[in-house]
């Protein structure tokens, strides 16, 4: 807890969340409420990828050039490294104690996203896998006796069997694909 604000802190690597607008609330507490400038000094795409929405993230520094944070353009969040909380501490000189409580609205949580699908074999897409691995071994068969000597083989050519060939496998990849499309 940094002043009234509950710390969301990552297990793995200390490192704490603050939401939109929680730690500019202790930035202006600590400077008697004053209003300030809460963009990024010197931001650099980073490319972290926030916690909260998955957007890539920017680092620079906050208020001062030595408060370097990570910060999502897109929610407004803000990624401290567990070692630069104590320098937000040390700036702020925060203690946790009463004389630094905040008033915060915290918003609400986002909803979870559904869980994935995982991709399932279907009656279609097993026919459309068929139809083209028919038409790809029709298409093979046809080009054995095409380049074949024609004393070495027992049956000629057929143009119309490489064409049905390639409607098969042709067909079959287009409605793979446009059953992989409709699961989506």
């Amino acid at each position: 807890m940094l002043g009234n604000i509950p710390l969301d802190v990552c297990p793995g690597c200390s490192g704490i969340w603050f939401d939109k607008d929680e730690l500019e609330a202790l930035l202006k507490q600590s400077q008697g409420g004053a209003s300030a400038d809460f963009n990024l000094i010197n931001p650099k795409a980073e490319g972290h990828t926030c916690p909260r929405c998955k957007s890539k993230m920017s680092h620079g520094g906050l208020v001062n050039p030595l408060l370097l944070v990570d910060r999502c353009q897109s929610c407004g969040g803000v990624w401290l490294d567990s070692r630069e909380l104590d320098l937000v501490r040390k700036l702020l000189g925060l203690t946790g104690g009463p004389s630094s409580e905040v008033k915060v609205d915290r918003p609400a949580p986002a909803p979870a996203a559904p869980p994935a699908k995982a991709p399932g074999f279907t009656p279609a897409k097993m026919l459309a896998a068929a139809a083209a691995v028919l038409g790809l071994v029709g298409l093979s068969f046809e080009m054995y006796l095409y380049f074949s000597p024609p004393e070495a083989v027992s049956f000629k050519p057929s143009s119309g069997l490489a064409f049905v060939s390639v409607l098969f496998f042709v067909g079959g990849i287009f409605f793979l694909n446009r059953a992989d499309d409709a699961g989506k």
